[in-house]
């Protein structure tokens, strides 16, 4: 083989070599695009994810909230009832002492119970409402 002849094979073979290495470019850019779009649907999904989470954190801070009320209402019951309690004593022994009866101081007292009643009822009912929040989110993913 002479020179000219082997100089266009080796011409040829680097054409060839750079198409090669043009087509094999060209699918890795492919893989990247496809990698770079599956990237960005995971960055939608996390942030769609990330603001469930927020709504729960809000949603779980407002029932604790609620509950701190609850206890404050409670804890004034009780010191109403232990109230009710001694005034219920003392008239009572008041009562056996002097002679007196305590039907007429009675009657403030069964409405103060008759309050506490009913605002342990409505708490109840706030307690028995269903939540907002809903642990579905979660399996939607």
């Amino acid at each position: 083989m002479n020179t000219y002849n082997q100089g266009m094979q080796q011409i040829n073979e680097c054409r060839q070599y750079a198409q090669q290495l043009i087509q094999q470019t060209q699918q890795g850019t492919q893989q990247y695009k496809q990698m770079l779009q599956q990237e960005q649907q995971n960055v939608q999904m996390l942030e769609q994810m990330i603001q469930r989470e927020r709504q729960a954190t809000q949603i779980i801070q407002h029932t604790l909230q609620g509950h701190d009320q609850a206890i404050q209402q409670c804890q004034q019951i009780i010191q109403t009832c232990n109230q009710l309690e001694q005034e219920i004593r003392n008239q009572s022994s008041h009562s056996m002492t002097y002679g007196q009866s305590a039907t007429a101081s009675y009657q403030p007292m069964q409405q103060q119970t008759h309050q506490m009643m009913n605002q342990m009822n409505m708490h109840q009912q706030q307690q028995q409402q269903p939540s907002t929040f809903q642990s579905s989110n979660y399996s939607q993913q």
